[in-house]
C-alpha cells in the first residue's frame, strides 16, 4: 500500500464543492476501502471516487481522484483501464498537460502508433498552451530514446522544433537514421514495462542529455 500511503499521507481533508453529505460519506468509503484492497481494485476505486465528485460538480477533486486511479491501475499492470481513465480526464480537462504525458506513454507501450502520435500532438498542444514546453521536452525526448518506430521518431523530431529544442531534435534525426537510439527498447515487453513506469512518473521530467 505504498503508493496509498505515498497520495494520501494525513489528507483527510472532507469534501467540497457541491457535495453533499451522502456523497461526501460515499467519496471517503470508497478511498478508505481503495487503502484496504487488494492489488488489482485500487484504482477502480479510485475512478468510482473521481465520478462521485464529477455528479457533485467537484471537477478539481475528481481530477485529483482519477489521476491517483491511474497511477494504482499503472502500479497494478491495468494499462487498459488506466488509459481509459486518461481518455475521461482529457474530456473533463482537455489542457491538462500530465495526463496527454501518460496517455502518449500508454500508446507508446502497446504499439499504437497512430494513438500514440494523436496523443504526443495533443501532448505539445496542451504544453505550449500551458507554458510548460520545459517539462514537455524532456519527456518527448525520452519517448524517442526507447522506441524505433520511424514515424514516431520523426514526429518527435519535429514535436521538439516546435518546442525550442533544436539540439535534441538533431539527436532524434541520427537516432532516425540508425535505426532508433543505442538504448531504444528493442523487444515488445522491455519497452511496455519501461513506458508504464514512465507514464507513472510522468510528473517528474527526466533529465536531457
Amino acid at each position: 500500500m505504498s503508493l496509498l500511503h505515498r497520495l494520501f499521507g494525513s489528507k483527510r481533508s472532507s469534501p467540497q464543492g457541491g457535495m453533499t453529505r451522502t456523497l461526501g460519506k460515499q467519496v471517503r468509503d470508497l478511498e478508505a476501502q481503495a487503502e484496504g484492497a487488494p492489488p488489482g481494485t485500487r484504482g477502480t476505486l479510485l475512478n468510482r471516487a473521481g465520478d462521485v465528485c464529477m455528479r457533485a460538480g467537484d471537477h478539481e477533486r475528481a481530477l485529483e481522484y482519477f489521476r491517483e486511479s491511474i497511477d494504482l491501475l499503472l502500479e497494478d499492470e491495468q494499462p487498459e483501464p488506466a488509459r481509459g481513465v486518461a481518455k475521461k480526464i482529457i474530456r473533463v480537462h482537455p489542457k491538462t498537460v500530465r495526463t496527454h504525458c501518460t496517455l502518449a506513454w500508454l500508446n507508446l507501450a502497446t504499439g499504437q502508433t497512430a494513438g500514440a502520435l494523436a496523443s504526443l500532438r495533443d501532448y505539445v498542444d496542451a504544453a505550449e498552451g500551458q507554458n510548460a514546453t520545459d517539462r514537455a521536452g524532456p519527456h518527448i525526448l525520452e519517448m524517442a530514446r526507447v522506441t524505433t518506430d520511424n514515424a514516431f521518431l520523426q514526429e518527435v523530431g519535429a514535436a521538439l522544433k516546435t518546442l525550442g529544442f533544436p539540439r535534441e531534435a538533431e539527436t532524434v534525426g541520427e537516432w532516425l537514421e540508425a535505426g532508433g537510439s543505442p538504448e531504444s527498447q528493442g523487444k515488445p515487453g522491455r519497452l511496455r514495462r519501461y513506458c508504464f513506469k514512465a507514464a507513472v512518473a510522468s510528473t517528474v521530467p527526466p533529465q536531457m542529455g
